[in-house]
């Protein structure tokens, strides 16, 4: 081989090792900045885990508390509910223990309460044991246009009266049962109060 053929081929040699060489430094190049970009991808989603796994966190801290507070809150309403049950019990039973002339004067007072509410022409209901007492006293309440009548039905209540108007269309319910009843909301509410100043 000629001596120009030689420098030839190692021009050639020497330009294709360059552009080889030039290929190389680019690809590492883009296999760096390859490297780079996934590493800062990875560190984005390892973030993003990080971050979702601590919202996830939170709202199981969320769930958990509010599901406490839910069964304390429950408690709360379950001992409310006891102490008003107790409390309607024990008024039940000094309804028993009170002296006649006292429960007369009940009775009459609920009679009173009733007339004011239906009018002054009404059947009087009451139990049995009580037909005497509310009797005497739909008698000495019956003056000046107010026309009471003890009426036959016997109710199953431990005291109290029931009030009809004339006509039946209108009932007022003033038996013990019912009075402790429209009082219940209220005693939650004080008994509700005595267990908030307890805390």
């Amino acid at each position: 081989m000629s001596k120009a053929a030689s420098d030839t081929l190692e021009k050639i040699s020497m330009e294709f090792e360059g552009e080889v060489l030039a290929d190389l430094q680019a690809g590492k190049g883009q296999a760096v900045a390859s490297i780079e970009s996934a590493k800062a991808e990875a560190a984005e989603v390892v973030a993003k885990i990080l971050l979702g796994g601590t919202k996830q966190a939170e709202s199981l801290k969320r769930q958990i508390i509010g599901a406490a507070e839910l069964r304390v809150r429950n408690s709360e309403l379950e001992a409310t509910e006891e102490a008003v049950n107790d409390a309607f019990t024990d008024a039940t039973k000094g309804v028993r223990k009170v002296s006649r002339d006292r429960y007369e004067k009940c009775i009459a007072r609920l009679i009173k309460e009733g007339v004011e509410v239906i009018g002054p022409k009404a059947t009087v209901s009451c139990n049995p044991k009580d037909k005497g007492v509310v009797t005497a006293a739909a008698g000495k309440l019956s003056k000046g246009g107010v026309a009471l009548t003890v009426g036959q039905t016997d109710l199953g209540t431990i005291g109290g009266v029931v009030l009809t108007s004339g006509d039946g269309n209108v009932r007022f319910d003033n038996t013990f049962e019912a009075r402790l009843e429209r009082m219940r909301p209220e005693l939650r509410k004080e008994v509700a109060a005595l267990f908030g100043r307890k805390r």
